[in-house]
């Protein structure tokens, strides 16, 4: 380096440094979208999913009842991700410690836990499941769900494409 700060008289530190990020964030959008452009895409497909809900209470579980056959959106986006077919539900149950040390499931009174199945036209890829505005499902995820007066968040438990 010289006494301007450059190397071998050309180069600045500041500059390839810059050259260096530029070259790192291109890396990781390359590796974060794929090396293809063109990725299998099926977009004639029907979408049954099931949302699970957990701890809620019965007013919340009515809401629901009531939704059925209304549209649902993603709570962050507000995009619309389907449409309510039907609502199961079932008693909560949580996993308690005793004072000897084992763990049991015990049922906690005026929870319940809600099973919301939803269908959404969509499109499938060799890597992934979208709905139709193009919000990607995954078994496991969580999913902020808006409909009507609910805002509730849970766990997509099961996907089913159907052609």
């Amino acid at each position: 380096m010289d006494k301007n700060g450059r190397l071998f008289g050309k180069i600045s530190i500041i500059d390839l440094f810059v050259v260096l990020l530029i070259i790192a964030i291109a890396a990781g959008i390359v590796f974060r979208f794929g090396f293809s452009g063109s990725v299998a895409r099926n977009d004639e497909s029907t979408i049954a999913y099931t949302v699970k809900i957990n701890r809620v209470r019965q007013f919340t579980l009515d809401y629901h009842l009531q939704g059925i056959g209304s549209r649902v959106y993603d709570r962050f986006s507000g995009n619309p991700i389907g449409v309510v077919t039907a609502v199961r539900y079932e008693s909560y149950f949580e996993n308690h410690r005793m004072p000897d040390g084992s763990i049991v499931n015990v049922e906690l009174p005026g929870f319940l836990t809600i099973y919301v199945d939803i269908e959404t036209r969509g499109f499938t890829t060799d890597r992934a499941i979208f709905t139709e505005e193009s919000f990607e499902l995954r078994v496991g995820g969580t999913l902020g769900l808006w409909f009507r007066y609910v805002n509730v968040n849970g766990s997509v438990i099961n996907i089913d494409v159907i052609e």
